[in-house]
């Protein structure tokens, strides 16, 4: 037969791609938010305060868009002067999304998938929390 440490690395990756993504994300009141009408320059603070390298763009409890580093980068590689634009301005709409129950490792599929680093997870239309890339890698997902 096998070893008993065989027998426990074997649970302990199959718990690990079982876990939950409610587990593992950065809840409520850690999500990144402003407004559509926020001056970017505030919504580069948020990013910055939360450490995400993103920030959802709400309409009151909608999530409407996000702003990630890259659509900083985009926007200031066209030339725009971000200091003067609103969120809504440089947001990506619809952002990927995934609820609250579903496993991690359905997670780490869906940003393979879309080339993404985050998700908004939500339950039903409300956003609870934000499951980064780095914390399926700390999580022992990936």
């Amino acid at each position: 037969g096998q070893s008993a440490p065989d027998r426990v690395v074997r649970a302990g990756s199959l718990g690990r791609r079982l876990m939950r993504v409610d587990g593992i994300m950065h809840p409520g009141a850690d999500v990144p938010r402003v407004g559509a009408a926020t001056p970017v320059k505030d919504a580069i603070l948020v990013m910055t305060a939360k450490r995400l390298g993103l920030t959802g763009v709400f309409g009151g409890e909608r999530l409407l868009g996000v702003i990630t580093d890259g659509d900083l980068r985009r926007a200031l590689e066209k030339g725009a002067n971000i200091m003067e634009l609103k969120a809504a301005d440089i947001m990506t709409a619809d952002p990927k999304t995934i609820a609250s129950d579903s496993l991690a490792e359905a997670a780490l599929r869906k940003m393979e998938e879309h080339s993404i680093t985050s998700l908004f997870v939500v339950e039903g239309e409300k956003v609870v929390g934000v499951v980064h890339m780095h914390d399926l890698l700390k999580a022992g997902v990936v």
